[in-house]
């Protein structure tokens, strides 16, 4: 029985994490253990345990005597996300350039012809698509590295839902960009050149960031006419 429950409460927390990263669930929201029973057909104590993790993992946000809300994020909390993505991205492609095999490089050129097949369309369906694709990509990266505390930091970084739908900001350029930026990471770790790697990663992430955040005010232009 323990088991059970302990699968329960697991299978709950991966099928609520899966919907709160796909932004299933508006920003501040309030979930109930009764709502999310309901809808996966779960006794309240495996949704109650999952909720205490995605608490734990910041997803969610718990007020006592209020409830339990979708975490909000500001733009300063979002580029403080992607400055802790800059620092642990472009250290683990430094540390995957020493470490990778063959065979994950040529697993980073299939799954990048995959995320180029349609070209940089940025319909839904297709960013979806590469969504996964890209998390596949970065994932093979992590594990080259060889350094799994890293590695979990950075996973826990990049599974917050404002990180995950930056690709439904991207434009047809920024997303060829990407690409770009994708086939030189490959080319530097054949090269088994980590600084390479390093400050490619780092320009890759810098311009997730520019798209996903607002660009600041150019201050020429806000200055009062002299």
């Amino acid at each position: 029985m323990a088991g059970s429950s302990s699968t329960s409460a697991g299978d709950a927390y991966e099928a609520l994490k899966a919907r709160l990263v796909r932004g299933d669930f508006r920003a501040g929201v309030r979930l109930t253990e009764e709502q999310l029973a309901a809808e996966l057909r779960v006794s309240r104590t495996p949704v109650r345990e999952a909720l205490r993790r995605l608490v734990s993992d910041g997803l969610l946000r718990f007020v006592p005597n209020v409830g339990t809300f979708v975490a909000s994020w500001s733009d300063e909390d979002i580029r403080d996300l992607f400055e802790l993505r800059v620092l642990l991205e472009s250290s683990i492609a430094g540390l995957a350039a020493r470490r990778i095999g063959a065979p994950d490089i040529d697993a980073l050129r299939r799954i990048q012809d995959q995320i180029e097949a349609h070209g940089p369309d940025i319909s839904s369906d297709n960013l979806a698509r590469i969504g996964g694709l890209n998390r596949e990509f970065h994932r093979v990266v992590s594990a080259a590295s060889g350094n799994s505390r890293m590695s979990e930091m950075l996973a826990n970084a990049i599974e917050i839902p404002i990180v995950q739908q930056t690709f439904a900001r991207y434009t047809p350029a920024q997303l060829a960009r990407s690409f770009g930026h994708h086939r030189e990471v490959i080319d530097a770790f054949a090269a088994r050149d980590a600084e390479w790697a390093r400050d490619v990663m780092s320009c890759h992430v810098r311009a997730a960031r520019s798209a996903r955040l607002p660009r600041p005010a150019d201050p020429a232009a806000a200055a009062e006419p002299g």
